[in-house]
């Protein structure tokens, strides 16, 4: 945020010979420190190490911020002692004295323990949050967070969290119950001095006379200016025009003057050196200034003459500013924040404000200090007051902006009132902080990089301003830049708590955990109600390792802004981390919740493409698949990758009953939507490469390899598996993702059915050098040959069919601005087919009695090359988003057929064959032009709708153009229920990849077999309600209308060709959460279809079940236990279009996994149709008792191990 801490003074820290205990982490200024055995006091000084015995003192403004070995964090009060006299290393406890004074503290759960020994009692502490002031003889004591057992000889109370305790020497202790306490209050609060030197005027004019006075001096030709031009130039555009324009302003100005003296000038100089941080010579000239000059001038002149002597010497005696007209008090509140605190400073502020209710100056700093002691209501009354004087005031526009960003989560009327306030007053460094902070909430990276930059150099000595630039290059991993400016900002304030922050995330995604949590720790001490930083903290402490410290992190982040939605983010995706299944559900629905309140605005931690976002993991995590649809399709983003892998991990089920896959149950189904996960990563390509086993919320350098292998046991016989992946991020030199897979499958069968063996290897690289552009380059390449079943039965008879498949591609995604995205793509595949099919049949002539024999050999190669170009704009305005791209493809296809039939009589020698073969080559080209807009006015209505034309062009053949309209819309009648309706048409191309929109609404349709230039239409409506936090249920209806249907025989080279087909398809799924990390899911469905007999009339579609049902329970531990049972019903089905109709069946799944706690080993059971029900995927025919059998029981185990 744009308010923090003062810088230090000069720093020259002490080498200690012992072994730290701890070190200094803020001052303000003249803070004294002791060492053991030495009379004399020295200054106390930012990163100077502490050790038992030490002795630390504040004065009149001064406080210190401390870290210990041990992660206990301190502040201490201004006129306080506090006396170290051990710090806990291994056992024991931190003993701490405090004479006078008061101080705040936090120490760890689980941790060493703290005792406080005071004058009238001494307090034990042990992982808590707490403060100590110590006043004459009695000693008061505040638990915010934990427990302390509060005593003396006279007696003791254990103090909980609310609760205080007072104790006078010689008296037992009291204890009180705190009606609402208040941590920041307790956390000694202060406002940066430096900050005074922006906000005091340099002239006599505000508001709209100052906008109409800089206004009229533009106007005036630079060589036509007088010397009173140049300085009313100098005086109106301090702090509103950047800082080389004011300085030329006063050179032009001392020119003309020609070495006579104007204490005009020498205010605004003053003003100049202060901000520069040159104390010494601001003070110098402050005081010729105010001797000088008069009216609010010498308040100013005499405000900054303060100001600057202290920061130059904070030991140096001077008179505290009174209170009196609105600058008066301003400058009074400034100094008290300081000086004595924030609370005091507001009650200046608040009778200046009755007295002046219309002075901008005063009614910005009252917003500040509001907005610091989390006095929500108090700021939105000062800002409205500020609107109702002067709307177009950078100051009223800083306020509001900050009020809407912080507050009201009004991202977009932050970025307007910001980017309104930077027109006004280019030069206001904290407008342009605000700008970036703005824009980058929103995601538009770009512009707040811009604004970061901007703000950097309106004022190049403000450590803000490389801080919030350097946090916001880490966001994009960028982290080699980030060092950079956080190195200059801590030399700029090394007390400053973001940047501390910021150094701590940095190391972190350096891979240093002991650096990390010792700035992240540092920075919490700096700030120590800082919620961005405690949640930083908990996620440095989460990844070292160290869960209690990082849940009480969080606990302190929530406790201290109940409203921020990341903090229950953070706590879902650890939960979901941990396998606490209810948590992560309780506090993926409190994230929703959060995000709501606050606007909408949606923001993932790192994702990957695997797992999507943690909102949907914490459903899937318990089975409760179409519950974590709902939600993350309320909140898909078509600029943020996340959406898209969440929309690619939703589960969708295929029509067409087929044979079940032990991949069904293992919860590892690939997307059956294709290119929705490369379209994800063009927007986040470092989301490629995933933690095996574990997570990083924050994306760090990692090299995880993982190995498997499985025995899967079907039919009698036995087959393997084997797997492997490693995934690797690095942030040099560029942000760089890597994943790299392969994974083996042998389990063909030659006497039976559903085996195969195959294999499949990838390779994604993601590197993201910028915030505008983002690189993806990919190759897969496969191969599979399953068992077939050869459908003309004879006496001997085989099929054997070989697929490989290879696709390379590369893409390049860039952001001209604010949701303006332009991604293009390059992609090659080559697909090869072999299949060979024999039949050999012999009977006896019923005239001679000669055998007859009959050999049908058939060989088939196919392969086709591809070569795609894919261009895709995505562009947002306001409530609207338009996707247009274009897309084309060139392609071949190179077959050869060789078919040999042998007639034979043996008895007589004779043999007759005919053999004939064919080669062929065809020419293609694809091509596809798209337009869809998507319209969203609020979060309870959107509507969609789209058009895309296909050219299909085969050489030796037709030139075809097909137009594909869709549209779709979703309303939320009330809270929980999710109305969407959606009508599309698809024509079928050979196109595997493409950047259009794969879903209408978040709807797609089934995947139905056609044909190229196939055509299916579809009608779909779903219901999805939430009706308590427990229960959930989704209806769903699909009607479809197909052209040119080509649809697989189960194990067979063949298929059916239909001409047309429909299908009408609904379902009713119910989603049970029970608590206790169990979740019941349930679907069941009807399903009516039909083609053309050919004869007129209709008969159904094979392989389509008329009614069926799925249910099942899933089981997860903590302990790293997971179980699953799944009872399936399909009804009964057609094996071929008007063929025989298949009895219904039961069958039974089960899946149980367990994880060693340590991550390294990971083994698994699978059962597949576990009671082993007998069914056929074909029935036998008449004449021939050989039925094409389903699955029957199959087992498999598996072990994984990560290095």
């Amino acid at each position: 945020m744009a308010f923090g801490c003062v810088s230090a003074f000069a720093q020259e820290v002490f080498p200690r010979t012992s072994p730290r205990a701890g070190f200094i982490v803020s001052a303000k200024g003249g803070e004294e420190l002791q060492f053991p055995a030495e009379p004399s006091w020295r200054p106390a000084f930012v990163r100077q190490d502490i050790i038992g015995g030490d002795t630390l003192r504040t004065g009149e403004i001064g406080t210190l911020g401390l870290t210990f070995a041990d992660q206990t964090t301190i502040r201490v009060g201004r006129l306080s002692t506090l006396v170290v006299n051990e710090v806990a290393t291994s056992g024991g406890s931190t003993e701490l004295t405090l004479p006078s004074g008061s101080v705040w503290a936090r120490a760890s759960r689980g941790g060493s323990g703290v005792t406080v020994k005071t004058p009238a009692a001494s307090a034990a502490i042990r992982g808590t949050d707490w403060s100590l002031a110590v006043v004459g003889d009695r000693t008061s004591l505040v638990v915010l967070e934990g427990v302390v057992v509060f005593s003396n000889p006279q007696g003791s109370v254990t103090v909980h969290q609310g609760e205080g305790a007072t104790a006078r020497i010689g008296e037992r202790p009291t204890k009180t119950v705190l009606v609402r306490p208040d941590d920041r209050e307790q956390m000694m609060f202060y406002l940066e001095l430096r900050g005074l030197f922006r906000s005091l005027p340099a002239g006599n004019l505000d508001g709209a006379a100052r906008r109409a006075e800089r206004s009229r001096l533009a106007a005036i030709p630079a060589e036509t200016r007088t010397t009173e031009d140049w300085i009313a130039v100098a005086e109106n555009g301090l702090g509103y025009d950047r800082r080389d324009v004011v300085v030329q302003a006063v050179a032009e100005a001392r020119s003309r003057l020609g070495g006579r003296p104007n204490a005009r000038l020498d205010l605004v100089e003053a003003m100049l050196a202060a901000s520069a941080k040159r104390y010494e010579e601001a003070a110098r000239l402050f005081s010729r200034a105010a001797a000088g000059t008069g009216g609010r001038q010498k308040v100013t002149a005499r405000c900054g003459y303060y100001a600057a002597s202290v920061l130059a010497d904070p030991k140096r005696d001077l008179t505290l500013p009174k209170t009196g007209s609105a600058d008066q008090d301003v400058c009074a509140a400034y100094v008290t924040a300081f000086g004595t605190g924030l609370e005091d400073a507001e009650k200046i502020l608040r009778q200046s404000e009755q007295r002046s209710p219309d002075h901008l100056l005063s009614s910005l700093l009252s917003a500040q200090v509001s907005l610091l002691l989390n006095r929500r209501d108090e700021m939105r009354a000062t800002v409205a007051r500020m609107v109702a004087t002067d709307p177009d005031s950078p100051e009223t526009l800083l306020a509001s902006g900050y009020l809407k960003l912080s507050i009201d989560s009004d991202i977009e009327g932050a970025v307007a009132d910001f980017s309104r306030g930077v027109e006004i007053a280019p030069g206001d460094a904290e407008l342009w902080n605000g700008l970036g902070l703005a824009q980058s909430e929103r995601d538009a990276t770009r512009e707040a990089e811009f604004a970061f930059r901007q703000a950097i150099e309106a004022d190049p000595d403000d450590a803000l301003g490389y801080s919030n630039f350097a946090t916001f290059l880490l966001d994009q991993s960028r982290v080699e830049e980030a060092g950079a400016l956080l190195d200059k900002a801590l030399a700029l304030d090394p007390s400053f708590s973001a940047a501390y922050t910021a150094k701590g995330r940095y190391f972190l995604q350096k891979g240093d955990e002991a650096k990390a949590l010792e700035f992240l720790l540092a920075g919490s001490a700096a700030d120590p109600a800082a919620a961005q930083g405690l949640l930083a903290l908990a996620i440095g402490q989460y990844q070292s390792g160290d869960l209690e410290v990082a849940a009480q992190a969080l606990d302190n982040a929530d406790r201290l802004d109940r409203n921020d939605p990341i903090t229950s983010m953070v706590r879902t995706a650890i939960a979901v981390d941990q396998l606490q299944a209810d948590a992560a559900i309780t506090h993926a629905r409190e994230a929703v919740r959060r995000y709501r309140n606050r606007g909408g605005y949606f923001a993932a931690l790192a994702s990957t493409r695997s797992g999507g976002s943690y909102l949907g993991q914490a459903y899937r995590l318990l089975g409760l698949e179409d519950w974590g649809r709902f939600y993350t399709d309320r909140v898909f983003d078509p600029f943020s990758g996340t959406g898209y892998f969440d929309q690619s991990a939703a589960y969708r089920p295929n029509i067409f009953f087929s044979r079940p896959t032990l991949d069904q149950i293992q919860g590892e189904v690939s997307d059956a939507a294709g290119s929705l996960v490369l379209q994800g990563l063009f927007f986040d390509p470092l989301a490629v490469s995933g933690r095996l086993g574990r997570i990083d919320l924050l994306r760090r350098p990692f090299l995880d390899a993982e190995v498997g292998g499985s025995v899967i046991h079907r039919d009698g016989r036995t087959g393997w598996g084997q797997e492997a992946s490693v995934q690797a991020f690095s942030n040099v030199p560029v942000p760089t993702s890597i994943s790299l897979t392969f994974n083996r499958e042998r389990t063909s069968n030659p006497d039976g059915f559903g085996g195969e063996n195959s294999y499949l290897a990838s390779g994604f690289v993601g590197m993201q050098p910028n915030a505008e552009n983002r690189f993806l380059f990919w190759g897969t390449l496969s191969s599979a040959s399953p068992d077939l079943f050869a459908l003309n039965l004879a006496q001997f008879d085989s099929d054997e069919q070989t697929v490989k498949s290879y696709q390379v591609g590369a893409g390049w995604s860039h952001t001209f601005s604010y949701q303006n995205v332009l991604t293009g793509a390059v992609v090659a595949t080559r697909a090869r087919d072999v299949q060979d099919r024999y039949q050999f049949s012999s009977t006896i002539d019923p005239v001679f009695g000669l055998l007859l024999t009959n050999e049908m050999i058939f060989n088939q190669r196919t392969r086709a090359d591809t070569i795609t170009g894919a261009l895709g704009h995505t562009f947002g305005w306001g409530d609207f988003t338009l996707r247009t791209g274009i897309e084309a493809q060139r392609g071949r296809i190179d077959s050869f057929t060789a078919t040999s039939i042998t007639f034979a009589i043996p008895g007589i020698g004779l043999s007759i064959s005919d053999d004939v073969s064919q080669e062929d080559s065809v020419y293609f080209n694809l091509g596809r032009a798209y337009t869809n807009l998507m319209w969203q006015p609020s979060d309870r209505f959107e509507m969609e709708a789209g058009v895309q034309a296909h050219l299909i062009d085969i050489r030796s053949g037709s030139r075809d153009t097909y137009v594909d309209p869709r549209i779709g819309a979703a309303f939320s009648p009330a809270n929980g229920h999710w109305l969407r309706a959606a009508w599309r048409r698809d024509t079928e191309t050979s196109a595997g990849f493409t950047l259009s929109p794969i879903t209408t609404v978040g709807l797609l349709p089934h995947a139905l077999p056609v044909s190229l230039g196939g055509r299916r239409d579809t009608t779909a409506l779903r219901w999805d309600a939430e009706w308590t936090p427990h229960i959930f249920t989704a209806v769903e209806y699909q009607n479809q209308r197909a052209r040119d249907l080509d649809i697989p025989f189960p194990d067979n080279l063949d298929q059916y060709a239909l001409e047309e087909g429909r299908i009408d398809y609904i379902t009713a799924t119910a989603n049970i959460w029970l608590t206790h990390g169990i979740g019941v899911f349930g679907t069941v469905g009807v399903a009516d279809s039909s083609t053309d007999d050919g004869a007129g009339g209709d008969i159904d579609l094979p392989f389509v079940p008329k009614r069926f049902g799925r249910a099942g329970v899933t089981f997860v531990h903590p302990s790293r236990i997971r179980f699953s049972l799944i009872e399936n019903y399909i009804g009964s089905r057609f094996d071929a279009p008007g063929g025989i109709e298949v009895d219904a069946v039961w069958t039974t799944d089960a899946m149980a996994s367990y994880e060693t706690p340590d991550r390294r080993f990971l083994f698994s059971l699978s059962a597949l149709n576990l009671f082993d029900e007998q069914y056929d995927l074909v029935a036998a025919r008449p004449g021939n008792n050989e039925a094409v059998p389903g699955t029957g029981r199959t087992f498999a185990g598996s072990l994984k191990v990560r290095f």
